[in-house]
């Protein structure tokens, strides 16, 4: 077993991992089957549960509105109220879709569990990146509960948080800690659970993807240029291609395109502003989450770029080399592999927001 497999190995049991978790917050819609060792859609009652928990998270986001527009303030915590909303709908908006888990089951037990060619050893620093990027992601979601927790402790009657609907015109909680208690689990909770379905969409399928189809790209590059691969097989990538875009294409990738900015900016002003008011602790863990979407970002778009301009020099060098009638018409037919979101797809001058 080569180091390539011991990272692919890895990879696969930081996403049972991940699953497992996204399914113990009902924040999944498919799971790791130790029956047939593979990736399967969860039971209907799970489902049901986990569509309820979409509405209760739903509820608590129009709670947070009412919050902003019901209370009088000044101009500073308004915008912070915004700003704290703006973070929890855009990871309510990331976690919501209405498109079938089925397609990313296929597309999951493809990479992970069909029989392939072995990967070489570049493949390796891919994977180790992906397993590294599994165990962030989990820490992140610790930490970022416990910011929302530390907030709503220490800022109750902050607008945008759902406990400010209790306080009093003085800003003051006088319910009791029994009831300020009930606030900080609902409130924590609900981004926890929001948080780790988020991770499934965007990690588990988006960034595993676009690297597994990075490598199976450059696998296939390298082969052809060694002579031991014919061009006909690059059919095969395309196919990956296509599955990958089934799953993310017109929801998954469309909104990451759209709404992990108004994250970064959102989330980099809370933790500011909490750096100015003293609160260091939410500040670090608001930061580390900014710098975990930069990272995703990064590594998404910059792998897609990179996966189209890789795959059209490729393209470019074999046009002309085909002796045959049939050998130039297969050539003439290629086309750069491109990672869709909506009608638009990246490229290389796709611009990033950091």
């Amino acid at each position: 077993m080569n180091r390539s497999q011991i990272s692919q190995i890895k990879a696969v049991i930081r996403v049972k991992r991940h699953l497992k978790l996204a399914n113990k917050f009902s924040g999944g819609f498919i799971k790791f089957d130790k029956t047939s060792g593979k990736i399967a859609k969860v039971s209907k009652k799970t489902e049901i549960i986990a569509k309820a928990y979409v509405i209760f998270q739903f509820v608590v986001i129009i709670v947070k509105i009412w919050s902003i527009t019901a209370k009088t303030g000044n101009l500073i915590e308004k915008i912070l109220g915004i700003a704290i909303t703006s973070l929890s709908t855009t990871v309510f908006l990331l976690r919501y879709h209405t498109t079938s888990a089925q397609v990313q089951v296929q597309f999951l037990n493809y990479i992970f569990f069909s029989e392939g060619d072995e990967n070489d050893g570049k493949s390796k620093f891919f994977l180790t990146y992906l397993v590294l990027f599994f165990d962030a992601l989990e820490f992140s979601y610790y930490s970022t509960c416990a910011a929302h927790w530390l907030m709503v402790m220490f800022f109750t009657c902050q607008p945008g948080l759902a406990s400010s609907i209790l306080c009093s015109t003085d800003e003051v909680f006088s319910y009791g800690t029994i009831v300020k208690s009930v606030f900080v689990l609902v409130e924590s909770y609900a981004f926890l659970q929001a948080s780790v379905a988020t991770g499934y969409h965007l990690v588990t399928v988006l960034l595993t993807g676009v690297i597994f189809l990075w490598i199976e790209c450059g696998d296939f590059i390298q082969r052809h240029q060694m002579e031991i691969a014919h061009q006909i097989e690059y059919r095969r990538v395309q196919a990956l291609e296509k599955l990958l875009n089934a799953c993310t294409r017109e929801q998954i990738f469309l909104k990451t395109a759209m709404l992990i900015p108004t994250c970064q900016m959102m989330t980099s002003f809370v933790a500011v502003k909490m750096t100015h008011l003293g609160h260091d602790l939410i500040a670090v863990a608001l930061m580390w989450l900014y710098l975990m979407t930069l990272a995703f970002t990064l590594l998404t778009f910059s792998a897609a770029a990179k996966l189209y301009g890789v795959s059209q020099k490729w393209i470019t060098d074999c046009k002309g080399t085909g002796r045959k009638k049939y050998a130039r018409k297969f050539q003439r037919s290629l086309r750069p592999l491109r990672l869709e979101f909506g009608n638009n797809f990246v490229e290389v001058l796709t611009p990033l927001v950091v």
